[in-house]
């Protein structure tokens, strides 16, 4: 039997998918089959691949009991599809056209989770601090949950830096807290002029 070479393997599969700049076809038709199941649960995460595109990871648990994972490199609008998708408004991602569409690829320094982690911040979303999750060697992670639909997910596990905490923290903060803070800003600043 021939000797399996893992490494190279694996390394060639997680460089290998995104091919060319537009969204995969086969992703998103595979997205379309398996949202025309109906399923029980979507659950939707994001990775940032080191060639820098956005990888879109999507888990669906059907009323069978499968569950299904399906991972490919995409964009925006993919990402307002599978909303739509999890709402069952089917022809959301019916509507999507993978060869008009360009992977999201960041820009130098640029992180593409940060950006959409803000977005979901700042969204009128409900989220949820789940606990925070430690690696290995101790590093600590926010990990936050956003519910799209009663049966849809999307899920961030984000280093905890300072830039997430505060966010998470902003977030948490009810509007006349931030009203006040504005205010007291404001009044400051006219202390000083």
């Amino acid at each position: 039997m021939k000797n399996i070479k893992f490494s190279e393997e694996l390394n060639n599969k997680v460089e290998n998918i995104v091919e060319n700049t537009k969204v995969s076809a086969e992703f998103v038709q595979a997205l379309k089959e398996a949202f025309l199941m109906f399923p029980v649960k979507t659950d939707m995460r994001f990775k940032q691949s080191s060639k820098g595109e956005l990888v879109i990871s999507v888990t669906v648990v059907y009323s069978s009991g499968m569950t299904q994972h399906f991972e490919g490199a995409g964009d925006a609008d993919l990402i307002s599809a599978i909303h739509l998708g999890m709402a069952k408004i089917i022809n959301g991602l019916h509507d999507y056209k993978a060869e008009e569409h360009e992977v999201e690829t960041a820009k130098e320094g640029e992180s593409l989770m940060m950006e959409l982690f803000k977005q979901y911040m700042n969204s009128t979303m409900r989220g949820y601090i789940e606990a925070d999750w430690y690696s290995n060697s101790g590093e600590r992670y926010r990990c936050v949950r956003f519910s799209s639909t009663f049966n849809g997910n999307v899920k961030f596990c984000m280093k905890a830096t300072d830039e997430v905490n505060s966010l998470i923290r902003e977030a948490c903060k009810p509007e006349w807290m931030k009203k006040t803070e504005a205010e007291q800003q404001v009044t400051g600043q006219n202390e000083v002029a």
